[in-house]
C-alpha cells in the first residue's frame, strides 16, 4: 500500500521535470536541491517500498525484486556520475529517464488491485 502512495506523491516531480525538459516552467531546482536528485532519491524510495510490500504481502516477491532492478538502474547510474565518466549523451538522458520512469510508477499506483480494496 505505500508504494502506491509514494508512487503517486513522486508523480508530480516527474511532471516538474518533463515540463523543465519542455521549456514550460524553469525551476532546476526546488527548496534549494535540484529536481533531478529529489527524482532519483524518490525513484529507490518507490522501489525500496515495492519490493517491502511483496515482502509483507507475500505475492510477487522476484518479480518484484527483478522489476526493482529494472526501474532503479537511471538512479544509480545518476548517483554514480560523481564517480564514473559517462557517456556525455547518457548523463544529457538521465532526466528524461528518470522522469519517465517515476511516471510509470505514478501512473501504475491508480491501479490499485489490493485485499483491502475489494
Amino acid at each position: 500500500m505505500i508504494d502506491y502512495i509514494l508512487g503517486i506523491a513522486f508523480m508530480p516531480v516527474s511532471v516538474l521535470m518533463f515540463l523543465n525538459m519542455f521549456g514550460i516552467t524553469n525551476m532546476e531546482k526546488f527548496l534549494g536541491i535540484p529536481i533531478i536528485l529529489i527524482a532519483a532519491i524518490g525513484l529507490v524510495i518507490v522501489q525500496i517500498a515495492n519490493i517491502m510490500s511483496a515482502h509483507i504481502n507475500k505475492q510477487f516477491v522476484a518479480t518484484s525484486w527483478i522489476l526493482s532492478i529494472v526501474m532503479i538502474w537511471p538512479s544509480l547510474v545518476y548517483f554514480s556520475t560523481a564517480f564514473i565518466t559517462y557517456p556525455a549523451n547518457i548523463v544529457v538522458a538521465l532526466p528524461i529517464i528518470i522522469a519517465a520512469f517515476l511516471f510509470v510508477e505514478g501512473i501504475y499506483s491508480f491501479y490499485i488491485d489490493h485485499e483491502t480494496f475489494k
